[in-house]
């Protein structure tokens, strides 16, 4: 093997100076550095987690654990076009214990503050431009590789903690379009209730009537997702599995006054899922 030693490589003529033919591979030798090519938009990951408050280093990536508490990243003072730095939530807890991006004197997407990210698994790399916007995020997401749970649609939708909630005032369909990735997460809590009574009418001349009954009600306990772990009806109702279909939801009316004097109102209808 050849070896060149030289202080400088300059082109003899022109501007271009090529180094390698078509199809090499030019490599840097280990432990040495460069300076001048520039970065190419990404950052050499740091595997270890950061589980306190740091300065970040123009050129690196850093996974943040705040499993035991809320931490700042302090992002580089003085830094240059072209610095680059990116984070990642370790544990998925930034929504629990917040991580905060301290500016250390320069603007963030040209706001003269620091910036609080509360959302779970959260990662960003951000780029400092100028004096003017200070660092930009180029690249923001929430990607997670996990548990994929059920999805569907039907009645009015909402959440609460862990749990989707889907409600039925009228008759419709429950859809399912996809399973968890756990069979064991394949089960649904339920609240079902009737259609209530009407109230009866009373012999003239007060025609005092008593009042309308109560729907009747079936519910889960909870046993499977905790949902209704409340339930008068205790452990003895599992929640129900299912499958990637469309369940019909009918949604009972209550029952119609009865006019007859001293005769009870009429029941009210049957609520099914």
């Amino acid at each position: 093997m050849s070896k060149i030693e030289v202080n400088q490589i300059s082109s003899q003529c022109g501007s271009t100076l090529t180094i390698g033919q078509s199809g090499d591979t030019v490599t840097l030798a280990c432990g040495a550095s460069q300076t001048g090519f520039g970065r190419t938009g990404t950052v050499d990951w740091d595997t270890t987690a950061k589980t306190a408050g740091f300065t970040a280093v123009s050129g690196n990536g850093y996974f943040v654990n705040t499993t035991s508490g809320a931490i700042t990243i302090t992002l580089p003072a003085t830094p240059s076009a072209g610095d680059i730095v990116a984070f990642k939530d370790y544990a998925g807890t930034f929504g629990t214990n917040n991580l905060t991006i301290g500016r250390n004197g320069s603007n963030l997407d040209g706001a003269a503050s620091d910036k609080v990210i509360d959302t779970d698994h959260t990662s960003m790399s951000l780029v400092y431009v100028d004096g003017t916007q200070g660092w930009k995020s180029v690249e923001e997401g929430t990607g997670f590789i996990g548990e994929a749970f059920i999805t569907a649609t039907g009645g009015t939708e909402t959440t609460c903690g862990d749990y989707k909630i889907h409600t039925f005032t009228s008759p419709g369909s429950f859809c399912i379009s996809a399973l968890a990735s756990s069979p064991s997460n394949n089960v649904v809590d339920y609240l079902v209730v009737a259609g209530g009574g009407a109230g009866g009418s009373g012999a003239a001349p007060a025609h005092s009537g008593g009042g309308g009954g109560a729907g009747g009600y079936r519910e889960s306990s909870g046993t499977s997702t905790g949902c209704y772990s409340r339930s008068p009806l205790g452990a003895c109702v599992s929640a129900l599995p299912v499958s990637v279909t469309s369940y019909p939801v009918t949604v009972g009316a209550g029952g119609s006054p009865n006019p007859s004097a001293s005769a009870q109102g009429g029941d009210g209808s049957n609520s099914v899922f």
